[in-house]
């Protein structure tokens, strides 16, 4: 009997069925007591387990099954009426299921099983299917017979055990049915349509067209991220491009949960569970091009957000002098990785380029008689060449286990996808002091900080300092469009924000992005990245050692040739490549505070400050006998705090510093501060709620803000909530010395 025969009938699964089903058996066998039992206790999922204890064939079982629930039997399955591109071969097989198309042109459902409800689900959301579909009942063997034996009927080789699909695999796939296309999880492919074949994507059903579309454009338009973000009355979907988020398309409410399903199903995530986050991935065959997905969900207020990164293979075969490093900074990073051993960092936020630069540098590194090994989470991309470890944390297999396991792999070169612990970086550490090269990234703002990140992640400064040789500081900046850039002049903001005029180059060839049709109206295409190099040299090291502060550190590497993040990006903009405004945008705002020799604070000034007037009697008596005015600073930033409270202190005021707002409190809960000086945007507690709290307290000590953020709101909001100044970042230290002891004037007052 083939489908083209089978009547369809109406079928609808309800949750009571399988209790029926069972209670439908129970009359049909005659049943041991002990029979009856086991049945009574069995859950869905381990019905074709009770074939043997009831004296049952698969076949025997599956008919009574279409029997109770009124549908049809179905003995075998055609491959030829098999529909690929509505659901994963992978998942197919798990659920032993297949989706058929009968002669009347219906979709129909083939599987053993019906009382699965999450294959219900998957049915539902994942199919794309315009109305329920037909379902028809064949047992488990009729249906792994496809995914067995049906490439073989068209000249292939079966595979009975992998759910990988090789080359052949997939062409012979795609034979079978030219319009659908093939998706699936880790090593297999998504395969969405050329424009060529679009004509041939109207027969999908309406989910499959719909996400085929968004990965499809995504490619095209060369996004590195899409967004599927559910809001409170639409779906938005948007593509991040150069760096920078763009809408793309709104897609109607109802449709959410089909969109959100199908792309779970595609990555293989369970589509059951909506309020844990998961993570899962697949690849995607676009204009015989592969690119890796990695699918990240998150529970959201109105449903679960989708991000879907689109990694290229490419990428992996990039070159050492494609990273845009200048010729200095080439010169020396080379000259590091060139080290027997010790560690080098790669740092920078999530984004900007660190992966690229790690392949690039194995690429340049790798060789015959190196043994090379990678532990990462995940492989980003296959390299020929090298040993790359999988992380799974499920197994134990975590970075610091598996850094254990390749120190007894006699490896030359070790990479580390990300030190995130206190563990792993110990052992990177020692790895590096005992004839090992390293190379690891962490996620810090520059260079120097990574020194700080070190520290408080518990490695001792001793150890800091005899393993790492090298830190690698990256960020991506867009480059200006040369269809339509024109010479230019930066805005005065960009300006003031770089460090002033003086700071740029006499012989500059600004541009000016404007906008075309060919960088879709932004005035940006592609990216380029900046660096910033510290070599860890004698003095540097000794400066480790003694915990000396990040502006210290950083001095001394600019006397031994480092050209900051801000720097490069200046030097980039100057060429006509980028923007000075995109430069100002990505670089760490922190390089303009940074100590200048005009920074510096002599013994007169310091006479001249609050402690001179003290001395000279020209306060209340309440100064004079308290003898010094006590700040609390409130500076997430460790480099700016550091600065802050250097220039406070020299200045002769006492400060006592905090890392956020509830650090603060408690310093105020055990001390009585004259003034308190404090960041807008803080970790755990922020500026404004602090002043509230302290109102609702009762405590009414002065607060000036300091804030990076532009705009006349916040600097309104603080002003109602009382603060008695409100500074904005960058400052000059005349200025904010000035402003701070004016808002100690009603200190001063008798």
């Amino acid at each position: 009997m083939s489908i083209d025969t089978v009547r369809l009938t109406p079928g609808s699964i309800k949750p009571n069925d399988f209790m029926q089903f069972k209670q439908f058996l129970a009359a049909r066998l005659s049943l041991s007591p002990a029979q009856e039992a086991v049945l009574v206790k069995t859950i869905p999922g381990k019905l074709y387990s009770l074939v043997e204890m009831l004296g049952l064939t698969d076949e025997r079982l599956a008919r009574y099954i279409a029997e109770s629930l009124r549908l049809a039997y179905l003995p075998q399955v055609n491959p030829e009426t098999i529909l690929s591109g509505i659901l994963p071969p992978s998942f197919c097989r798990q659920n032993q299921v297949a989706v058929v198309r009968h002669t009347t042109g219906e979709t129909v459902v083939v599987l053993s099983n019906p009382f699965n409800w999450e294959l219900q689900d998957a049915l539902k959301y994942c199919s794309g299917l315009d109305q329920p579909p037909r379902l028809l009942i064949a047992e488990p063997a009729a249906i792994a017979a496809f995914f067995l034996h049906a490439p073989t009927a068209v000249g292939a080789q079966p595979s009975a055990e992998s759910d990988v699909l090789t080359e052949q695999d997939y062409d012979l796939l795609r034979e079978v049915n030219p319009e659908g296309s093939v998706e699936a999880d880790a090593e297999m492919d998504y395969e969405v349509l050329s424009e060529a074949q679009m004509s041939k994507l109207a027969k999908l059903p309406p989910i499959v067209r719909l996400v085929n579309m968004i990965l499809c454009e995504a490619v095209k338009v060369g996004a590195s991220d899409i967004h599927v973000e559910p809001q409170e009355d639409v779906l938005q979907i948007r593509y991040r491009i150069d760096g920078a988020l763009v809408d793309s398309m709104k897609v109607p409410k109802h449709l959410q949960p089909n969109v959100i399903s199908r792309l779970k199903i595609v990555a293989r995530l369970d589509i059951a569970e909506r309020r844990k986050p998961q993570d899962g991935r697949s690849r995607l065959k676009f204009d015989d091009r592969r690119i890796d997905l990695r699918v990240s969900t998150l529970p959201a207020q109105f449903g679960e957000k989708v991000v879907i990164r689109l990694l290229d293979g490419s990428t992996a075969r990039i070159k050492m002098d494609q990273l845009g490093l200048v010729p200095d900074t080439l010169v020396r990073y080379q000259r590091l990785l060139s080290s027997p051993q010790g560690m080098i960092l790669v740092t920078g936020p999530t984004g900007s380029g660190k992966t690229s630069t790690l392949y690039a540098s194995l690429n340049w590194l790798k060789s015959p008689t190196k043994n090379i090994i990678t532990v990462e989470d995940p492989i980003e991309f296959q390299v020929q060449g090298l040993t790359q470890v999988q992380i799974d944390t499920k197994s134990g297999t975590t970075f610091a286990a598996g850094l254990r396991s390749i120190l007894r792999q006699d490896p030359n070169i070790i990479l580390v996808g990300e030190i995130r612990d206190s563990e792993t970086a110990s052992l990177a550490l020692e790895a590096a002091q005992t004839g090992h090269l390293l190379l690891s990234t962490l996620h810090t703002n520059d260079s120097v900080a990574t020194i700080t990140r070190l520290l408080d992640l518990g490695i001792e400064p001793f150890q800091v300092a005899a393993s790492v040789i090298g830190i690698l500081a990256q960020r991506l900046v867009r480059r200006i469009c040369l269809s339509c850039a024109i010479d230019g002049m930066p805005s005065e903001d960009a300006i003031e924000k770089a460090g002033g005029r003086e700071r740029l180059p006499a012989d500059a060839r600004w541009k000016v992005s404007v906008g075309c049709a060919a960088c879709q109206q932004t005035g940006f295409k592609g990216r380029m990245a900046i660096h910033e190099l510290l070599e860890v040299t004698e003095d540097i090291r000794d400066l480790i050692a003694q915990r000396a502060p990040d502006h210290t550190i950083r001095e001394a590497a600019r006397k031994n040739g480092m050209q900051g993040l801000m720097e490069a990006g200046i030097a980039a903009a100057a060429q006509g490549l980028t923007t000075l405004e995109e430069v100002v945008r990505v670089a760490p705002r922190e390089e303009s505070l940074m100590p200048n020799p005009d920074w510096a604070v002599s013994n007169q000034e310091a006479a001249s400050g609050w402690q001179g007037r003290i001395a000279a009697g020209s306060l209340s008596p309440k100064i004079r006998a308290k003898g010094v005015i006590s700040i609390l600073l409130l500076e997430d930033e460790p480099d700016t705090q550091e600065l802050l409270k250097l220039i406070l202190e020299k200045h002769g005021y006492e400060v006592t510093a905090a890392g956020d707002g509830i650090e603060g409190l408690l310093y105020m809960g055990k001390h009585t501060f004259d003034l308190i000086l404090s960041d807008v945007n803080m970790p755990n507690l922020d500026g404004f709620k602090l002043i509230e709290m302290n109102k609702q307290k009762g405590i009414t000590t002065p607060v000036i803000f300091l804030t990076a953020e532009s705009g006349e709101g916040s600097e309104q909001k603080c002003l109602e909530l009382g603060a008695v100044d409100y500074i904005k970042k960058p400052f000059k230290k005349e200025v904010l010395l000035l402003r701070v002891e004016r808002a100690c004037q009603r200190l001063a007052q008798p």
